[in-house]
């Protein structure tokens, strides 16, 4: 085997598994960011309804009387409206599979350069690299966009060590 061609794809193997761990941790943060948002967004707005349900029953106000608990009745129903549209638990499923998705990849990239090249032949290395790198273009054209705020974020978590294994 030629020991250049086998190091240039045990770089290319490294790369693969460094790209899919920060973008399988920045999926991660927003997709766990947007399962809170989804919980409060349905939480929030019945128990406003609630609130204001009881607060009609009691009389507490109508006629003659401030008529507040129509209003924050209606703040709760736009609440729900804007949960309705935005989708928050259904961008945040897109976010976990592709953070999912991204973390698979990451190990068998990983998988890949430390021990199945030592078993395969030079050409079967390089199209197990190849393939790797075809896998790694699919799942960023298919999964949804992420921002620079949760990019930060996974980057901080990641040089902090969160991915390292305790037995290295």
């Amino acid at each position: 085997m030629d020991s250049v061609k086998i190091e240039s794809l045990v770089t290319q193997c490294k790369q693969i598994q460094e790209d899919s761990t920060y973008t399988a941790e920045t999926h991660h943060i927003i997709g766990c960011t947007l399962s809170k948002h989804a919980f409060w967004m349905k939480l929030i707005p019945a128990l406003i309804t609630v609130a204001s349900a009881f607060v009609l029953l009691m009389g507490w106000s109508g006629e003659g009387k401030p008529n507040w608990a129509a209003w924050v009745t209606l703040l709760s129903g736009i609440v729900t409206t804007l949960s309705v549209v935005m989708e928050p638990e259904k961008q945040a499923r897109s976010h976990l599979f592709a953070a999912k998705a991204f973390t698979i990849l990451k190990r068998d990239a990983r998988s890949a350069h430390e021990s199945v090249r030592h078993f395969v032949g030079e050409n079967e290395f390089f199209n197990n690299v190849r393939l790797l790198g075809e896998r790694y273009n699919l799942l960023v054209q298919s999964s949804p966009a992420t921002d620079n705020k949760a990019f930060r974020k996974a980057s901080d978590r990641i040089k902090a060590g969160i991915h390292e294994a305790d037995f290295r």
